[in-house]
């Protein structure tokens, strides 16, 4: 009896086993014919995109990796980085004989970011930059001007063209469904309990495609357009510290503190095209709106060195050793209006030996600012400069930082006390790359 008992509980207990394996295999397979199907709707549709001429020619790659191929020569043009998290983000440094100027943008926001299926077209960020004397080097005690706020930016057009001659590679989408499906399946194997999440397979297999059709198709793109427009709305302040010429005696003791404040706008528009033989070209045109005095564009203060008066008289005069940059004029037609500001720029990269590159940077500025003596005259201020850019790459291959020297002219219209002048300077940053 008790033989029969032992062998019904170990009959019970094999029964169990096998029927536990037995749901087990049941479940991995509808897992695994799930994945399948998830994975052959996805492999049928990319097949079909890339076959199929709606403009011109039929796509070179799938929708997904081509959304995010535009995503990282974008932030590779403004950044330097291809890296999706630095789409936007940038920093730049200039220096000359009159003035410090800095540019940085650390903060951004990317629409469909994380969504490699939707297109990418609008970028939101915040901006920083600020202008300061060259007295010394960072020195912001004397004049200091900052501007912060916020910008959208645009994608409007993203033309790649690929020679039609080239043998494509449909086969892509088959193969990195099977890859992803044997994956899936030695994970179900190795773990239990693993549950459907559709949006993670689609990824993974996205991201197998995007991976083959980079290497596959990496020489096959003859050209690269990029066209976006980019609007800046903010806060700008400009703080300066001022003698009276009409009552020097009371000013000079103390000068006359002065912060020139505001909203201001900017709105550009971007050129960029790139060709297989490393030769780029970008082109830029922006208008500003912002408040401007008569003193908006000078640079150049008067040392000054603090005073005090004996009592009861006006004939000792007692010398400070504290000393300070000032502007002289006249507070009594010294006018705040707001002016409108033009700037063009453009920036071309020619290949050297070993796929090296050296740049040509051509700008134009005109800054307005108010006639000095007037209260609605406008002067402007001609900027022109050229220089020479060269990028340093890292050990990868990557540019780094573009240093620039540039031979700079400044002219003024409407302003007979502008002095002309011309002088040689330096810049620090990323303002382009090359995508090839």
């Amino acid at each position: 009896m008790k033989t029969k008992i032992v062998l019904l509980f170990l009959l019970g207990w094999v029964g169990m086993f096998f029927g536990q394996d037995s749901i087990k295999t049941r479940k991995v397979d509808k897992i695994v014919n799930e994945i399948d199907r998830i994975l052959s709707i996805l492999a049928l549709k990319d097949c079909e995109y890339v076959t199929i001429a709606r403009r011109g020619d039929p796509p070179l790659v799938s929708a997904y990796t081509f959304t995010q191929m535009v995503k990282k020569d974008f932030a590779t043009l403004v950044t330097g980085s291809p890296d999706n998290n630095q789409v936007g983000k940038y920093a730049a440094l200039s220096i000359d004989k009159t003035e410090q100027s800095f540019s940085f943008s650390p903060i951004t926001y990317v629409f469909n970011g994380d969504d490699g299926t939707k297109p990418f077209k609008h970028v939101l960020g915040i901006n920083a930059s600020g202008k300061l004397n060259s007295d010394g080097f960072f020195d912001f005690s004397n004049r200091k001007k900052f501007r912060i706020g916020g910008s959208w930016t645009c994608l409007w057009v993203s033309s790649y063209n690929y020679s039609p001659d080239n043998t494509k590679y449909i086969t892509i989408y088959e193969e990195s469904k099977d890859i992803i499906k044997l994956a899936v399946e030695k994970k179900i194997k190795k773990y239990t309990g693993l549950k459907i999440d559709t949006a993670d397979y689609k990824e993974l297999y996205h991201q197998e495609v995007e991976k083959s059709e980079n290497e596959v198709y990496k020489s096959y793109w003859t050209s690269k357009l990029l066209v976006w427009t980019k609007l800046d709305i903010g806060y700008a302040e400009d703080r300066l510290k001022i003698i009276d010429s009409a009552f020097v005696k009371s000013s000079v003791i103390d000068p006359i503190k002065e912060n020139i404040n505001g909203g201001y706008g900017s709105f550009s528009i971007n050129f960029f095209r790139g060709l297989q033989n490393g030769f780029s070209f970008y082109f830029n045109t922006q208008i500003s709106y912002l408040k401007k005095t008569s003193l908006s564009e000078a640079f150049s203060t008067a040392e000054w060195n603090k005073i005090q008066y004996a009592a009861n008289t006006d004939h000792t005069i007692y010398y400070n050793l504290e000393k300070d940059n000032v502007y002289i004029t006249n507070l009594s037609t010294f006018e705040k209006r707001y002016k409108i500001d033009l700037s063009f720029q453009l920036l071309s990269f020619f290949p050297l030996w070993q796929k090296n590159l050296i740049g040509l940077d051509l700008s134009y500025q005109r800054n307005a600012f108010v006639t000095p003596g007037t209260k609605t005259f406008t002067s402007s201020k001609n900027i022109l400069s050229v220089g020479i850019m060269f990028p340093f790459r890292d050990k990868d291959g990557n540019t780094t930082i573009n240093i620039e020297p540039f031979w700079q002219t400044i002219s003024y219209n409407d302003y007979d006390l502008g002095k002309n002048e011309s002088f040689l300077g330096i810049k620090f940053g990323v303002p382009l790359n090359q995508l090839f």
